[in-house]
Parts: structure tokens; C-alpha cells; sequence
């Protein structure tokens, strides 16, 4: 739960946080001592509107309502519900609950905050001119407000979404100067974008170079490009082209490398220097094909009438998906230059193959693996030539006999395990399981210290427990738990010995193994599933009765006792608050990012911090409660880890630590959402926490390298699906999907309706809401019912992993919060 940033600004506010069995409940004490810690909103991503704003009126509240029989809430506590609506994402709630404030409001301070926090509910609800009115009517009315650089930031943001830009860079401006030494180098460059976009680049110049200046900035590369884009806005291509420069020299990054030699080239062409912009134009070509910048390079050579080398022209043309280009551009060469190495003839294979000339293609590929031997790329040839045959000819068997001859021809080559390795997974996949297990026992055999070999050697294994052949499997299983080195691997060698023994029916036996394997990794997942199987239970399996209550006052109590204790730290040293870290520049840093929900910055700047403080036990436990306190979860369930790894714990013992560190670790964070989207789904509470940790840990602005957004991770595409299905949220749009009230929901319906569609089964569930139903469908039809033969014929390694990580983590709330 976050703390509440505005209440900071409300003297002798002070609050308690208890978790009740079925929701979380916020108990407000107004008493004498000091405010709270601040929380943070949710960072949207504006959109620039038709509107100007010419004027600001004075911002007029709603009139208060009529008195009510039952006691109004005090406005400091309304304002802590709109903080937190605001975190939750529910702008609309907040909204009303910062005009409630406002209307009952008496002293200056609460007018302040609740007026900063309904301009800033209304520019997240994309009502950009209304919160201009607000915003601006605090800074003009209310300039000794601490909160007047938060208000002056979103009151920026709010102008340049109207598409005022002049108006944001002054508020940019008056964001800094409110509170300096904070955030400058950051305001400085949103105050230069604006005074860009506003026309006025000479400003923009003076504001990037202020960012520069303010030696808080590690990377300046891109400020230096934008301080050059403002320049060639201006007609001083001369400037511009010095910056370039400069940053080409002192980059290692190829794709920022050719856009320099773009740019650069752009501004010599400008100052009437061709040949200078060609040679540029030359450099990426030849140095750095994938760019796309290179390619651009390249157009503007060949519409020069440059000649350019004809294998690097189709290099890039390949790269940028050219493929008719590119063919054209390798057959030229490859004619020129009949003594070419071979490199040539693999690239027009994989032009012709993304042309549809797949029969042309496998041609050019055996010319190159029969005349070419030498060449970088005759491995790849046999590689792609099967890959092509099994995946465009559908010819399994053909493709795996591909990678079993070079196996067979050169079996020292470094490529000759893997390909062995191919050669089983396409005839396992295509169902002919004995010659896909013959071919993986081999690997073991013929090259045990490969990485694939126990990996194959295991699945084998498997494939001959799914033909029934169990006195085989139990023999290869046995094998491969000699063999294991990890605690995790013995584990799983374990339970499938004893399915094999209960397959042929030695009951007593297999027991026995279970009981090996519950004991070989105590927190991991074959361990938990041996114990599972020993008492009959089923993946999953949820508990009657929960317990949520959680008495964090007590457990930081004995937390800290244990810290003092463990790490023998005198009585004197505080451990309550901050104390000496509440100075460091990264922690402020960190904390005003925060105020601004300005998330993932602020978690950076956090994990940057941990870091630092990895030796520290006093001061990682300092940060650990501040994290906890502003709602930062991620970086908490980290610092809580530090702390334990510090102490010497390993997995299995971190359990022995006080429940403090555990519930950190494995936090029930937006109860109240989560509890109410299960009840709604038909899920179990703990299941859906355990699926929100493993997508995102908490984190409400992650994004991932695919696109997935927001705490459990739904990718745009399918959070419009859902939106459309459910007809909710209002108005939807892809950053909603950062929104937690939104991201729950979502993703607990998508949850829901994959474990409908799945009769109940939630390790096929979560297998089809990460692999996709389809896939999980055929995996079902695989494993003939049995859930622990379902997950090892899940092909997706990804997919395999995170149900079994789910698992681990659902068997971890269990133990925490239904203990038995």
C-alpha cells in the first residue's frame, strides 16, 4: 500500500496499515507527530490535442454537498484515499475524493493539496484544459506550498498535451526553481523538448546544454543530439555536424553510430560536401548493415550514383527487408566475383526463401555446403536447409536426417550436439518418440559434458515413461539423477523415478523416491510437487481458509531485533527511519521521480541505490522500509533478498527469517483489486498474486522487451481484446494497461477465461495464458490427462518455466498466508 505524498503537507497526520482477512483497510489516526512518506501517481503518456489554453480562470469547486447524518471524513483522510485511488489507478474516485477535500477544507495547506490533486486527477483523465485551471490557479494562489514543484510539473504536462508549448517550458522552468538540486538536469531537458517544439530553439539549446552542465547526467548522448537537432532547426548545420561527430567518437553502439553518419551526412550535404556526407553514407554501409539508418545511407548513395560495394548493398538490403534488392544486389556480386568465398550464396538463400522461392533457396544452400567448406557460413547452410525442410516442406524426417548427417560427417564440429539435439526435438515433435529418444541418448553418450546433453538425456526419459516403455525410463531417469549436479535436477529425476515405479505398480517405491525428492530442493518445484504427490494433492490445490492479516507494526518490531542480532549492531543505531540515508542524492532523487509516478525512473534510481548498499545491512534495511512505505515493490522484494542474502540464507532457510522479510518478499500488494477480481473470476486470491509477482513483481510501469505492459504484463493487442470483451475501461487506450485497477482486471479475466476454457485446470491455464490456448491444447493432448506429464511436453521453454516459477511462487503464499 503507498504511503500518501500530499498528506506530508498536512501537519499531525499520521496513519496504520492492517491487512484483514478479505480486504485491506486503511485505519486513519489524526494525531500529533509527523506526516508520511510520499507516494506517487501513475505516469500517462500524454496525447497533444487540438485545444490552446489563451487564459487561465481560477479553479471552482464543486459546492459542498448537503450535511450528511453519518460523520464526514476528515479531508486529510480523504485526501489519503484519493492518493490511493490515484496509485490504483481509479482517476475518477480520486477526483471526487480530492473535491470532497477541497469543498470541507479550512486552512491553506489542505486548499493546496487537494487543489494539486484534482488537477492532477484530471490530467490523467485526459481533461487537459480543466487541469491547466486547477494547476495554475495553486501556483498562483498558493506559492509557499511544498507541493508547488510537483503542481508546476504536471501543470507542464497538462499545457504541452493541449499543445502549448511555450506555457509547459515556463512550468518546466518554475518546477525546477521550486525546488532546486532536485531533479534539474531532468527539468532542464523537458524544458529544452518544449522550447523545441515551440519553435524557439536557441532557448531549447541553452536548456539541454544547462542538463549537461549539471554533472548528473551520465550519458549525455542524447542531449548532445537534441543540442544538434536544435542547431540544423536553426540552419547552423555547421554546429550540428560537430555534435555528430563527436558522439560517433564516442559511442559503441552501431545503430546510434550509423544514425550519426546519417545525420552527419544530412548536414555535409547541407554545407554543399558531398563526398564528405558519402563517405559517411559508405561507413555505415559497410560497418553497420542492420540499421536501418544504413539503409537510408544507402538509398541516398545510389540515388547519388555512388557505386557501392555490391555484397555490403545487399547486406543492407537484406537487413531492411528489401529481399528482391538484396538477391539482386548478391547475384551482381557473386557474377563479378566467381572466386567469392561462399557468404554470397547464403544470403540469396534466405532472400529466395523470404520471397517464396524456397525450392531455389535449399539449391543455393546445398551449392554453398557442397562447394563452399570454408565458408563462415556452412554451418548455417545445413541449419537453415533443415530448418526449411521441416518448417516449408514439411519434411521432418528429411530435415532431421540433414542435421544427422553433418553429425555423422563431422561429429568434433561444434555445431554437431546441437544438431543432434534438433534432429530429436523435430522427430519428437512429429511424433516419432523412439527415434527422438534413440537420438537423445546418444547426446549424452557421445558428448556428456555438452549443456544440451542432461537436458536431452532427461527427455528421453520422458519420452519413454509417454510410449510406456517405464522399465526404460526408470532406467534413464536413474541415470540422469547420477548425473545431475543441482539439488533442482536430482529433485526432478526423483519424482519421475517414482512415476515410473508407481506406473509399474510399486506404490511403496515410489513413495520412497517422492520422499528423495521432496527433501533435494526444498523450495523448488519438483520438490513441492513430490510432496504433493505424496499426499495426493494436485497442482494448484487451494486452501479453505486464508489469513491476510498481517500486524506489520509487531513484524518490524522483531525484524529489527533480528537485524540488531544477526548483524551485531549496537542499540544506538537507529534503524526506525532514514536516519543518514534520508541525504543521499540518489534516495531524493529516487523520491521526487516518485511524487511525479514517474515510476520506472524512480525504480532505477532505487535498484541503483541497493546496489551501492549491497555490504550494508543498517542501510539496506533503512531502504527496505522506505520502499515498502511509498508502494516501490519491486526494488523492496529485492532489498529484502539483499538483506537475507547478507545474512547468509539460501532459499530454504530465507523461511526462518522473520515473517517481516517474507511478506515483503512475497507481498498480497493491491489486496483489495486482487481480492475482488479473483472473487469475480472465480480464482484463488494466492494464484492470482503469485501470477502478478512472477509477470512483473509488483511493478506497475514495467514494460517488457516484447511490449507487455503493467503488472500482469498484457500486450497491447490482447488488452483491447479484453477492454472490448468486458465493454471496460471507458475510453480505452494501451496505457490503461499501467493502470493496476485495469491491469488486474484484464489480466484476471484473461486468467478466468483460460481456466473456463480448460475445464479448471490452472496449470494448463497459465500455460495458455503465457504459450497461447491453442499450444496448450496440443500439450494437453500430449500428457493424456497427467499434470506432470503436461508440463514437460510444454516445447516452449519460456512457457515451461513460468508455470513451474508460478507454482513455486503460489506454494510460497500458501505457506505464508494458509498455513494448514
Amino acid at each position: 500500500m503507498p504511503l500518501f505524498p500530499l498528506l506530508d503537507t498536512l501537519p499531525g497526520f499520521r496513519y496504520k496499515v492492517f491487512m484483514s482477512k478479505r480486504i485491506l483497510s486503511l485505519i486513519l489516526i489524526v494525531v500529533i507527530g509527523a506526516g508520511c512518506l510520499p507516494a506517487g501517481s501513475q505516469e500517462a503518456q500524454t496525447t497533444a490535442t487540438a485545444a490552446k489554453v489563451e487564459t487561465i480562470k481560477a479553479y471552482t469547486p464543486t459546492p459542498p454537498p448537503s450535511p450528511s447524518p453519518t460523520p464526514t471524513p476528515l479531508p486529510a483522510v480523504r485526501i489519503a484515499a484519493a492518493e490511493e485511488f490515484i496509485f490504483y489507478g481509479d482517476y475518477d474516485q480520486a477526483l471526487s475524493s480530492y473535491e470532497a477535500a477541497l469543498n470541507a477544507a479550512t486552512d491553506a495547506g489542505t486548499q493546496a493539496a487537494a487543489l494539486s490533486g484534482i488537477g492532477r486527477a484530471q490530467y490523467l483523465r485526459g481533461e487537459y484544459a480543466e487541469a491547466v485551471q486547477a494547476l495554475a490557479t495553486v501556483a498562483e494562489n498558493y506559492p509557499d506550498s511544498p507541493l508547488l514543484s510537483v503542481t508546476y510539473f504536471f501543470l507542464a504536462q497538462a499545457y504541452a498535451a493541449l499543445g502549448s508549448y511555450a506555457p509547459a517550458a515556463k512550468a518546466y522552468e518554475n518546477s525546477r526553481l521550486s525546488q532546486p538540486g532536485v531533479l534539474d538536469a531532468d527539468l532542464y531537458e523537458w524544458q529544452g523538448d518544449a522550447l523545441a517544439q515551440a519553435g524557439d530553439h536557441a532557448a531549447a539549446i541553452d536548456a539541454y546544454q544547462a542538463a549537461i552542465d549539471n554533472g548528473t547526467v551520465t550519458n549525455t548522448s542524447l542531449l548532445q543530439i537534441k543540442i544538434a537537432g536544435a542547431y540544423h532547426a536553426m540552419g547552423d548545420a555547421i554546429n550540428a555536424l560537430r555534435i555528430y561527430l563527436s558522439v560517433y567518437d564516442t559511442t559503441n553502439n552501431d545503430y546510434l553510430r550509423a544514425q550519426m553518419n546519417f545525420l552527419a551526412g544530412q548536414a555535409y550535404t547541407k554545407l554543399g560536401l558531398p563526398e564528405q556526407a558519402h563517405a559517411r553514407y559508405q561507413d555505415s554501409v559497410i560497418n553497420y548493415p542492420r540499421s536501418y539508418d544504413s539503409y537510408s545511407g544507402l538509398e541516398e548513395l545510389v540515388n547519388a550514383g555512388i557505386t557501392v560495394d555490391e555484397y555490403q548493398t545487399g547486406r543492407v538490403y537484406y537487413y531492411a527487408h528489401q529481399y528482391g534488392l538484396a538477391f539482386d544486389a548478391f547475384t551482381r556480386f557473386m557474377k563479378a566475383n566467381p572466386d567469392h568465398d561462399g557468404s554470397a550464396l547464403h544470403y540469396t538463400a534466405l532472400c529466395l526463401r523470404e520471397m517464396g522461392r524456397t525450392e531455389e533457396a535449399v539449391a543455393d544452400w546445398n551449392k554453398l555446403i557442397n562447394s563452399y567448406q570454408g565458408s563462415p557460413f556452412w554451418a548455417d547452410a545445413w541449419d537453415e536447409k533443415a530448418y526449411t525442410e521441416w518448417i516449408y516442406f514439411n519434411r521432418p524426417k528429411q530435415a532431421a536426417e540433414t542435421y544427422l548427417d553433418y553429425a555423422a560427417r563431422y561429429p568434433s564440429a561444434a555445431e554437431s550436439p546441437g544438431f543432434l539435439y534438433e534432429a530429436g526435438r523435430i522427430l519428437e515433435y512429429e511424433g516419432l518418440l523412439e527415434e527422438a529418444a534413440a537420438i537423445w541418448v546418444r547426446l549424452i553418450d557421445e558428448y556428456p559434458s555438452n549443456e544440451l546433453s542432461y537436458r536431452a538425456l532427461f527427455q528421453a526419459g520422458i519420452i519413454n515413461y509417454r510410449i510406456q516403455t517405464y522399465d526404460v525410463a526408470q532406467v534413464l531417469f536413474q541415470r540422469a539423477m547420477v548425473l545431475s549436479v543441482s539439488n533442482a535436477d536430482q529433485a526432478a529425476a526423483y519424482l519421475w523415478i517414482g512415476k515410473t515405479q508407481q506406473a509399474l505398480g510399486d506404490q511403496a517405491a515410489a513413495n520412497a523416491s517422492w520422499e528423495q525428492a521432496a527433501q533435494r530442493d526444498l523450495t523448488g518445484y519438483y520438490s513441492e510437487r513430490a510432496r504433493q504427490l505424496l499426499n495426493g494433492e494436485v497442482p494448484f490445490e487451494s486452501s479453505p481458509v486464508l489469513d491476510l492479516e498481517i500486524d506489520w507494526e509487531n513484524e518490524h518490531r522483531l525484524a529489527e531485533m533480528w537485524v540488531r542480532n544477526t548483524f551485531e549492531i549496537p542499540v544506538e543505531t537507529n534503524l526506525k527511519d532514514l536516519d543518514s540515508l534520508a541525504a543521499n542524492p540518489t534516495l531524493i532523487r529516487g523520491r521526487a521521480l516518485w511524487e511525479l509516478g514517474l515510476y520506472t525512473q524512480a525504480n532505477q534510481e532505487f535498484e541503483t541505490l541497493r546496489l551501492a548498499l549491497q555490504q550494508d545491512a543498517v542501510n539496506s534495511f533503512r531502504l527496505l522500509n522506505y520502499l515498502v512505505k511509498i508502494g516501490a515493490y519491486r526494488p523492496a522484494i529485492f532489498t529484502s533478498r539483499q538483506i537475507l542474502d547478507l545474512a547468509g540464507m539460501d532459499d530454504a532457510t530465507t523461511f526462518t527469517a522473520p515473517d517481516y522479510f517474507n511478506h515483503i518478499r512475497f507481498g498480497i500488494y493491491f489486496n483489495d483489486l486482487v481480492l475482488q477480481a479473483a472473487e469475480e473470476e472465480k480464482l484463488d486470491p494466492l494464484f492470482l498474486f503469485a501470477a502478478i509477482r512472477q509477470e512483473s513483481l509488483f511493478d506497475v510501469g514495467v514494460t517488457s522487451s516484447a511490449g507487455a505492459r503493467g503488472l500482469m504484463q498484457i500486450m497491447p493487442a490482447t488488452g483491447e481484446e479484453l477492454a472490448a470483451d468486458l465493454n471496460w475501461p471507458p475510453y480505452y487506450t494501451v496505457e490503461d494497461l499501467f493502470r493496476p485497477n485495469v491491469s488486474i482486471q484484464l489480466g484476471a479475466h484473461y486468467l478466468g477465461r483460460m481456466k473456463r476454457y480448460f475445464d479448471g485446470d490452472l496449470v494448463l491455464a497459465l500455460a495458455g495464458y503465457n504459450g497461447g490456448p491453442g499450444n496448450a491444447q496440443t500439450w494437453r493432448e500430449l500428457a493424456n490427462e497427467d499434470p506432470d506429464l503436461f508440463l514437460e511436453v510444454i516445447r516452449f521453454s519460456e512457457t515451461r518455466l513460468y508455470v513451474t516459477q508460478i507454482a513455486d511462487f503460489y506454494n510460497i503464499y500458501k505457506r505464508l498466508y494458509a498455513p494448514e
